[in-house]
């Protein structure tokens, strides 16, 4: 499981709030993604990528893309969210 510090996590997931405010697919990604950081122990991040055990039981590498269906479909997805919010959380720990 990644080692997480809540309050930089929700730093991190407000700011990404504020700059997708009012388009609720991505909040709804953000949050999801939020939950997913804190709680699911099947994640990995390279330095690029964050390798995901989905709680669907499917694995996925997301960074700009993903292999998820709300990817295909030209949806936010919360893998992505992931990805992103993890490249933030650890720009703001430098």
């Amino acid at each position: 499981m990644m080692s997480i510090d809540q309050d930089r996590i929700q730093q991190v997931a407000q700011e990404a709030f504020d700059k997708v405010s009012g388009n609720r697919r991505w909040e709804t990604a953000i949050a999801r993604a939020k939950a997913q950081l804190e709680s699911n122990p099947y994640m990995h991040f390279d330095g690029q990528s964050l390798l995901i055990l989905s709680p669907s039981g499917e694995i996925y590498m997301a960074n700009g893309t993903c292999q998820c269906k709300a990817f295909a479909l030209g949806q936010p997805c919360w893998h992505r969210a992931a990805a992103r919010l993890v490249e933030r959380y650890n720009e703001t720990s430098h």
